[in-house]
């Protein structure tokens, strides 16, 4: 399935190159704001759904994080990605396989994405985060969410159902747009989620040039949300180039906003 989410590469700081596999462990320790000692990584499955979770010593909350299309929780560059937030901010990061992805994929997937797929799709995996949530409940509520391309798409209504979230990271999306999605009540689904996200801060990460969410879609998902607690800041590139200071940014930001009170 080719849902959103792109290559399988990394931003090489201080360039606008990006890395391949085998670079990833360098960019982590670029990446990395703290090093937490005991850092417990493990997969765990909860009714049918495997995730992989990144538990600091310390850690009272969780943080949940949404992979891209085509991705999985195991991919590289999101392994790096969830490990770095873990480090930074001392939330446990929990990465779930999405519907049809990973562990959930099937044999005969599709190389494109199915007609309304996402919007058929956003109930299933509010409810499958919901119960990766309450798996984890032993650590502490959910209370930030970081979700990139299509795990940005099924951040919206997942963030709304739970109200313990106080911080959300929505990474290079919007509304959607281009051949390579057909999926009208998409749109519809999208707005009413946002118009229900004013009590949560909210910092939405986009490039220039992004050829699957274009900037008019996202200005229009940023504008549908109420409220002053929301930030909208752009870098210039394609949907793949994700420079160090948008990661930088977003973990700054998640810091401030999950700080006990």
């Amino acid at each position: 399935m080719n849902a959103a989410g792109g290559r399988d590469l990394c931003a090489v700081p201080g360039t606008r190159r990006t890395c391949d596999r085998r670079e990833c462990a360098a960019l982590r320790t670029v990446l990395r704001h703290t090093v937490r000692l005991g850092m417990r990584e493990e997969r765990v499955e909860f009714d049918g759904v495997p995730a992989r979770l990144y538990r600091p010593a310390d850690a009272s909350a969780l943080l949940l994080f949404g992979h891209g299309g085509t991705h999985s929780k195991d991919s590289p560059r999101f392994v790096t990605l969830c490990r770095t937030y873990a480090e930074a901010t001392g939330l446990a990061v929990v990465c779930m396989d999405a519907v049809a992805h990973g562990e959930r994929s099937t044999v005969n997937a599709s190389p494109s994405v199915p007609q309304r797929w996402h919007s058929s799709t956003a109930a299933q995996m509010v409810n499958d985060w919901q119960r990766c949530a309450d798996g984890f409940s032993s650590i502490g509520p959910p209370v930030a969410y970081v979700g990139f391309s299509m795990g940005m798409i099924f951040g919206a209504a997942t963030v709304v159902t739970m109200p313990t979230i106080r911080a959300a990271v929505f990474g290079v999306g919007g509304i959607p747009g281009g051949s390579w999605i057909d999926d009208p009540p998409l749109e519809d689904q999208f707005l009413s989620a946002a118009a229900n996200l004013g009590n949560v801060q909210l910092l939405m990460v986009n490039v220039t040039h992004d050829e699957l969410f274009p900037t008019e879609g996202t200005h229009r998902l940023f504008n549908a949300v109420p409220g002053h607690q929301k930030r909208l800041t752009f870098w210039d590139g394609g949907h793949d180039d994700w420079p160090l200071e948008m990661h930088e940014d977003s973990i700054r930001f998640v810091t401030q906003h999950t700080r006990p009170a």
